[in-house]
C-alpha cells in the first residue's frame, strides 16, 4: 500500500497505510498524531510526512492499545518529548505491553506469543481521555467510547466533521480474508457499530481500509458477520461443548490458517461469544468431563 498524507478537509490528514494514521493540526503547524502504526519503521515514517508538510508533532492519541496502532509511540516519543493520550484501560496496555498475551494466555505468555504483533514497545501515556470534547494543544476534538474490538478504544472526531474510528469496523476484504474478526466484547461490539450508523460525519477513518463516506454498508457487513457467527456457535452447541471444542469447530468452519499468536486470539473471541451468549440466555454452562462446557438452552 502507497504510503502518504493525504489532507481530507481543513486540518485533517491522515497517512494511507496497514493501519491508518490520523493527524490533525492547528494554526502554529503543530500536529497531533492519532495511532501510530506496528513499529519504529512507521514512527519513522510519520516523522518523515510531518516534516515534509512542516508539521510538528506535540501529542499522540492512541484509539487503543493493540501493537499495531501505538507501536511507532516509542520512536516518536524518543525524537519528541509529547504526551500520549489513551483510555484508563489502554493506557495500562501501552505502559506494559506484556499484558496483551498475557490477558490472551491467561498467564505468563509463551515466548511465541512475545512478539512485535502483541506486544508494542513499552511508551508513557500521560493522559486519560474520556468521552465528550476535549482540547488538546489547542486542536478541539469530540472523544467518543467505541469499544468492544478493545475495551476501551475510542474514537476521535475532528472540527472538520472527520472521525477516526479505531478498528470499530472492518473493511469487507478484511472479513472475508479473516473471518473471525477479533473482539473481546460482542455485545460492546454490537452497540458500537449500531451507535455508529447514526453518526453523520464528512469522512469515516478505519484503522484499516479505506476511508468511506457512508459506513453504513460496510457497518452492516460486520453485523452480519457476528450475528452469523453467534448462529453458528448456538447451533454447535445443542450437545454441551467446551471453549476449545467451539474454537476448533470454528477454526475448521472458516479454515482459520494458525500459529500460536493466531490460536489464542481466537480462542479469546470465541470466550467473548460465549460470554455474550450466556448473558442474553442462549447458552448455559454446565460442569461435565471435569470441564467447562456451554449447551444450548
Amino acid at each position: 500500500m502507497a504510503q502518504k498524507l493525504i489532507k481530507l478537509k481543513g486540518n485533517t490528514y491522515y497517512i494511507d497505510s496497514a493501519v491508518n494514521i490520523g493527524v490533525v493540526s492547528n494554526d502554529r503547524s503543530e500536529a497531533i498524531i492519532i495511532d501510530t502504526g506496528l513499529d519504529d519503521d512507521m514512527g519513522r515514517k510519520i516523522l518523515r510526512f510531518l516534516r515534509e508538510e512542516g508539521l510538528t508533532p506535540v501529542a499522540i492519541i492512541n484509539t487503543h492499545s493493540h501493537a499495531d496502532h501505538c507501536g511507532g509511540n516509542n520512536f516518536i516519543t524518543k525524537r519528541f518529548d509529547i504526551p500520549i493520550y489513551a483510555t484508563g484501560f489502554e493506557k495500562a496496555v501501552i505502559e506494559n505491553p506484556l499484558l496483551e498475551p498475557f490477558y490472551l494466555y491467561s498467564a505468563y505468555p509463551l515466548k511465541e506469543m512475545q512478539n512485535k504483533f502483541l506486544m508494542a514497545k513499552e511508551s508513557k501515556a500521560e493522559g486519560i481521555l474520556k468521552e465528550g470534547e476535549t482540547e488538546i494543544e489547542g486542536i478541539p476534538l469530540q472523544i467518543m467510547s467505541l469499544k468492544g474490538h478493545s475495551p476501551g478504544m475510542i474514537g476521535v472526531a475532528t472540527e472538520d466533521n472527520v472521525l477516526f474510528t479505531g478498528d470499530a469496523y472492518f473493511p469487507k476484504r478484511i472479513l472475508d480474508k479473516y473471518a473471525l474478526s477479533f473482539y473481546t466484547d460482542i455485545k460492546n461490539t454490537l452497540d458500537t457499530l449500531k451507535y455508529l450508523k447514526t453518526l453523520e460525519y464528512d469522512f469515516f477513518v478505519p484503522g484499516h481500509g479505506e476511508v468511506l463516506e457512508d459506513i453504513n454498508p460496510t457497518v452492516d457487513t460486520n453485523i452480519t458477520q457476528i450475528n452469523e457467527i453467534v448462529t453458528i456457535i448456538t447451533e454447535f452447541c445443542s450437545e454441551a461443548k467446551s471453549r476449545e471444542d467451539v474454537a476448533s469447530y470454528i477454526i475448521n468452519h472458516y479454515n482459520i490458517r494458525l500459529n500460536v499468536t493466531q490460536y489464542y486470539l481466537t480462542l479469546s473471541t470465541i470466550a467473548a461469544y460465549l460470554s455474550y451468549l450466556t448473558d442474553d440466555g442462549s447458552l448455559k454452562i454446565i460442569v461435565a468431563d471435569n470441564n467447562i462446557k456451554w449447551v444450548k438452552v
